[in-house]
């Protein structure tokens, strides 16, 4: 028979990116179209290290470990363990089916059929934050390492086996029974908010577990709490911000190529959108000739500088488009970027080397399937995401139960 320990596979991070990137395909307002991808994630992972756009709830960081613990009892090889670690984490899914309201919840839809578990989705997390006491292991490592030996302890003890050995000990019935839902309770968020501070030294995440942010703003350089944040931070907070607005721009003129190439050839399932795009490339010129957005004295050179520390593998030809990009638009002189043939030709390349025959503005089949969106949203950097666990874990800091 063979071994179940093959869904514990030691490439889960690889995985995870991969998962990652279907992610914000499916969501048509983050979608890389001009191949910028290893540039965001350089940013995200340096403002909010620990990240990913598959992050929901906060609680899991302690439920996933407490599937693990559970799972462990004398006598079990790391077979039968990986088999119970799976169990529970599919039990967890009806649980929190009915106990919570199911914002956040993974496998909402899918049930206890859902193929990506949730320790899959946090593993590269609770690496970062040292939750898994040695960040080197893997999944299959940590089953191993949870494999409880009987002359050490008695069958009732309480092990955290490859976990941080602060771990709080999870609910009596779990995971029929987790003990609040996604709701932490103070202890809780207190333990957690230790071992993410401890993972996100000096960053803007550390910043903000210290700063509650608000619950509505759309991106990180929005947020009043960022007011205050070290001088490191604040200095990696506005590249993000520089950034995000100069590849939106691209991305808006790109979106008005696909708007024109969609209504040239007929199809109206979307409609209004060339003058929508115009309109929006109109309003990002005009931030962009704004003194405050200063992109025109942005220091690329440190830019890159920070971004090629982080991965000296970013691809020549990401940063040869967005430095082409941005010498073209903030150069001296007049220029309707909207009607600029030289631009539009530049983007419409850049698509098609990126995409290949992928390509919408080349592939009709593609064209045609358009929604009106292809990566046209600025870049927030998992902003929403993060936002999200930050409200989680400030909410339980601010319970009075223990």
């Amino acid at each position: 028979m063979p071994s179940l320990i093959a869904w514990l596979d030691a490439s889960s991070e690889d995985q995870r990116r991969m998962r990652e990137i279907v992610n914000l395909f499916s969501e048509r307002d983050s979608r890389d179209e001009l191949g910028i991808g290893q540039i965001r994630d350089v940013l995200s992972d340096t403002l909010f290290p620990g990240t990913s756009t598959l992050l929901t709830r906060a609680r899991y960081m302690l439920l996933i470990p407490w599937a693990f613990a559970a799972a462990a009892k004398q006598g079990l090889d790391a077979d039968e363990i990986a088999r119970r670690v799976e169990k529970n984490e599919r039990n967890l899914i009806a649980t929190l089916k009915r106990d919570t309201d199911g914002e956040g919840l993974l496998g909402k839809t899918a049930g206890a059929a859902l193929k990506t578990l949730p320790s899959s989705t946090y593993w590269a997390a609770l690496r970062q934050y040292g939750i898994l006491a040695d960040p080197s292991q893997s999944q299959a490592d940590a089953i191993a390492a949870s494999i409880r030996n009987p002359a050490d302890d008695d069958e009732t003890s309480y092990s955290v086996g490859p976990w941080s050995p602060t771990l709080p000990p999870f609910p009596s019935s779990f995971p029929n029974n987790t003990g609040g839902g996604f709701d932490l309770n103070r202890i809780e968020a207190e333990w957690l908010r230790d071992r993410m501070l401890n993972g996100s030294e000096g960053s803007l995440l550390a910043h903000f577990i210290d700063h509650r942010p608000q619950s509505e703003t759309a991106a990180p350089w929005l947020e009043p709490g960022a007011v205050g944040a070290s001088s490191n931070s604040a200095n990696h907070l506005f590249h993000a911000r520089m950034f995000s607005q100069a590849v939106n721009g691209a991305s808006l003129l790109y979106n008005l190529l696909l708007a024109e190439a969609y209504e040239a050839a007929g199809y109206d399932r979307v409609i209004g959108r060339v003058d929508a795009y115009r309109e929006r490339l109109s309003e990002w010129q005009n931030d962009r000739d704004q003194a405050s957005m200063h992109l025109s004295s942005w220091d690329r050179s440190d830019f890159w500088a920070l971004a090629y520390a982080k991965n000296p593998r970013i691809n020549g030809s990401s940063r040869a488009f967005v430095d082409t990009w941005l010498d073209a638009v903030t150069g001296s002189g007049s220029l309707t970027i909207a009607d600029n043939e030289g631009l539009r030709l530049f983007i419409a390349q850049r698509e098609r080397r990126h995409k290949g025959v992928q390509a919408r503005l080349q592939n009709t089949r593609l064209l045609q399937s358009w929604q009106g969106a292809s990566g046209a949203g600025a870049v927030t950097f998992r902003w929403r995401q993060v936002r999200g666990i930050l409200t989680d874990l400030h909410d339980g800091l601010e319970r009075a139960d223990a």
